[in-house]
């Protein structure tokens, strides 16, 4: 619920801003769009270097207040926002409203099965997938969908 509510203040504030910048700069949705993909490949990279093995049984725990705060000061709800949200979604309750129901219908759902798998993985395969090994898997994936990203806001400045 924390990670949610800080999805929905950080989307709300990155929406407004943005759609209000880009009705003068159109420039704004390149600028943030790419500066989106250059914090996935950021976090590509920070993960596949930080990658160690953990020792088994160690764990660290988050509060629920820090987890509140580490999702409202990451940028993944600029993320949302530039490259899911439609244009001038956070101009009208008309629009904001769908839009944040629809993400909280897919993100409460997504969470608990992220969650599943940690458990499952680390249940019951932490000898086969080892805390560097899955590491370094999310970093690549990470670094491919930013890629992917990238050509499709390097595709959109070619077009215009």
């Amino acid at each position: 619920m924390a990670e949610w509510l800080a999805y929905v203040i950080q989307m709300t504030m990155w929406g407004v801003s943005i759609d209000l910048l880009m009705t003068e700069h159109s420039w704004v949705v390149v600028a943030t769009k790419f500066f989106a993909v250059c914090f996935l490949f950021y976090i590509s990279l920070k993960l596949w270097f930080s990658a160690k093995d953990h020792l088994p049984g160690t764990s660290v725990g988050i509060t629920v207040p820090d987890l509140f705060v580490a999702t409202l000061t990451n940028p993944k709800g600029l993320f949302f926002v530039s490259f899911v949200a439609p244009a001038g979604t956070f101009l009208s309750l008309n629009s904001y409203l769908p839009f944040m129901m629809l993400f909280t219908t897919i993100i409460f759902p997504v969470g608990l099965v992220w969650i599943a798998i940690g458990a499952f993985c680390g249940r019951k395969l932490h000898s086969i997938v080892s805390g560097r090994f899955l590491s370094r898997a999310i970093s690549l994936v990470i670094g491919l969908f930013a890629s992917g990203m990238l050509f499709n806001i390097a595709s959109q400045v070619v077009i215009a």
